[in-house]
């Protein structure tokens, strides 16, 4: 039995950004930017605020960004509002999940990647800094590791306690002697019900 494991949570601070353009014309106004981790959720800065005579956002934003188990690689993508209220694409950089990720929990990285437009052009680049956020019960689970494992059984309102395999094998000195208690899902078509 496992337990349903959460997405883990990045926190993720969006510093800055330079040289922002879209077909070589310099990018200044509503200028935020977009994090996506391989998931329908997104998250979004506030619209940045101009540096006075250069060509750099600032945004010095945090986001706590979950990223799904199953996520290989991190958007980011800068966005700007025209005038007329249309939002337009500036650039955006896909990174490798496992390249932003601190190699240790505390540890706190700071990256700057280069945007590329959809034609793949350049189009600025973007400062970030990731760090691995510490959940309670992520720090809970590293502490508790036990034989023994709660699994709420939903409706019922019932606990059930079941062994970890490893602990069990680790007992009966031989990998081969383990078994496995239960009831397959589609079970009648294992007895040869029709339903």
């Amino acid at each position: 039995m496992d337990a349903i494991k959460k997405p883990r949570t990045l926190e993720v601070t969006v510093i800055s950004g330079e040289s922002l353009c879209i077909d070589q014309t310099p990018v200044t106004e509503n200028v935020y930017v977009v994090v996506r981790a391989e998931s329908l959720k997104c998250w979004n800065t506030k619209p940045a605020k101009q540096e006075v005579g250069t060509l750099s956002s600032l945004w010095n934003e945090k986001l706590m960004v979950e990223v799904p188990l199953h996520a290989q690689s991190i958007t980011f993508e800068v966005q700007c509002k025209t005038p007329r209220g249309m939002v337009r694409s500036v650039g955006l950089a896909r990174i490798g999940i496992w390249d932003v990720i601190p190699k240790e929990d505390k540890c706190l990285e700071m990256l700057s990647y280069r945007l590329r437009n959809w034609e793949g052009r350049r189009s600025g680049i973007i400062n970030f800094s990731v760090k691995v956020a510490s959940n309670k019960e992520q720090d809970t689970e590293k502490e508790l590791k036990d034989s023994k494992m709660m699994v709420n059984s939903g409706d019922l309102k019932a606990k059930i306690i079941g062994v970890d395999h490893q602990d069990m094998n680790a007992n009966n000195h031989n990998d081969n002697n383990g078994h496995v208690m239960g009831i397959p899902v589609n079970w009648w078509n294992y007895v040869g019900i029709r339903v």
